[in-house]
């Protein structure tokens, strides 16, 4: 089939789509069919950038906690730090820092109340370096005060620990003995040590619920290290290249280590807010096709009022793929016009929520972190959902154009 065929069957369409109908419930058919495209594409393109929006917010919040690589062991727990080339590591030049960790599962008592919590074992500039002091909501994320190791709670474990900064009260820290245990003494099998609540941040992550920050030091007291740390953190300058960094990385400490972003390190949420969001496509897909299920109707309708001109155009010398096309084309007009217009709607709804922000998340009465709906439109999104529309139209647009076979004017015509 030539272009020109297309060209003249594109142009039938076109004209069938606007021309006069002698039954106007076809018009009324086809424009209800339009009209419910658009508005489902319309809601799939908001739905999609609000999920866009969240998750950036959500990600923006756990990448400003994160280190732009962590480094652990591949197999095991812990590993020393005089085997781990932490020198050359240091000397690229688009490395800003890298930083020791321990971190691991400790009990916390404070007043007998008693949390199972991370504790992270930090460097002194730790937090300052990584502008923690902007999350900080009470005290201050000084780690020593004299000689004193502090810790810096989230606020979720001050609120639970119910914890009094101004109280010279101090946290008990249990860890389990990494060699000897006696078990006929329970309380000699953990190691024990004393610190003091000295700031509370909120990070608005898991981090508010589970982890307290400590020096170092006392971390490796508590849990029995010498020089051992769980994971090593690296810091970029700001316009480091993220990729050749890694390959650099990965040469200097082998296929012993194992080498995670910021999106790797919380890879469980993001591959959940990934699969919530493709849920939600398919959903708001299906009733797209449901939608679209009525140009099937109208298309059969219109078949039946152009038999006079589909009689005409064949003594013409019409091919009958030709007269399929003219109504294939005819069904995916009017979903693309739908969709095209649903599309526009859609990202301009986007837009207004983005700069007046009218959609207010509790209907504007209570407090929230976010006080209204994030919305940001990725151009992906929009040909995913103009693609979608276009293999559905064809889908419900072949069923009536290809039953012309079964019509008595299409059997009796001659090929």
């Amino acid at each position: 089939m030539d272009k020109k065929s297309h060209r003249t069957a594109l142009f039938l369409a076109w004209r069938y789509l606007f021309s006069k109908k002698e039954h106007n419930i076809i018009n009324v058919i086809s424009g209800v069919s339009m009209i419910g495209i658009m508005v489902s594409t319309a809601a799939l393109v908001v739905v999609l950038s609000v999920f866009n929006g969240m998750s950036d917010i959500i990600g923006g919040w756990f990448n400003a906690l994160h280190a732009d690589f962590e480094i652990t062991l591949k197999e095991g727990k812990s590993f020393a730090v005089d085997d781990f080339p932490l020198a050359q590591l240091q000397q690229l030049p688009e490395i800003k820092s890298v930083d020791e960790i321990v971190c691991d599962l400790a009990l916390a008592n404070y007043e007998e109340r008693q949390e199972l919590l991370y504790v992270k074992g930090i460097p002194d500039n730790y937090l300052h370096d990584n502008h923690f002091e902007n999350m900080l909501i009470d005290g201050d994320t000084a780690l020593y005060k004299l000689r004193q190791p502090c810790a810096i709670l989230g606020s979720g474990v001050a609120g639970k620990l119910e914890v009094n900064l101004l109280s010279y009260e101090l946290m008990k820290m249990y860890y389990p003995k990494r060699t000897k245990k006696n078990f006929s003494n329970p309380a000699d099998a953990f190691n024990t040590q004393y610190i003091i609540a000295n700031g509370v941040l909120a990070t608005n992550t898991n981090y508010d619920e589970n982890y307290i920050f400590c020096p170092i030091h006392f971390v490796r007291e508590l849990m029995g290290y010498q020089n051992e740390v769980t994971s090593v953190e690296v810091h970029l300058a700001e316009k480091a290249n993220m990729a050749n960094v890694r390959r650099q990385i990965a040469d200097i400490i082998g296929e012993k280590y194992v080498i995670k972003d910021k999106y790797e390190q919380e890879e469980s949420l993001y591959k959940t807010m990934k699969s919530e969001k493709f849920m939600i496509y398919l959903i708001l897909a299906f009733i797209l096709l449901l939608a679209a299920f009525n140009i099937i109707g109208a298309l059969g309708m219109l078949i039946l009022e152009k038999q006079t001109d589909t009689a005409v155009l064949f003594s013409m010398g019409a091919s009958k793929s030709l007269i399929q096309r003219v109504f294939l084309y005819e069904g995916v007009l009017v979903s693309a016009l739908g969709g095209v217009a649903g599309t526009i709607l859609g990202a301009f709804i986007c837009f207004l929520q983005q700069t007046f922000h009218l959609v207010k998340l509790g209907g504007g009465n209570t407090h929230y972190i976010i006080p209204y709906y994030p919305v940001r439109i990725h151009f992906a999104d929009i040909l995913v959902v103009l693609l979608t529309i276009l293999v559905i139209s064809i889908l419900t647009s072949l069923i009536p154009a290809y039953n012309l076979k079964k019509s008595a004017l299409y059997r009796n015509t001659a090929l």
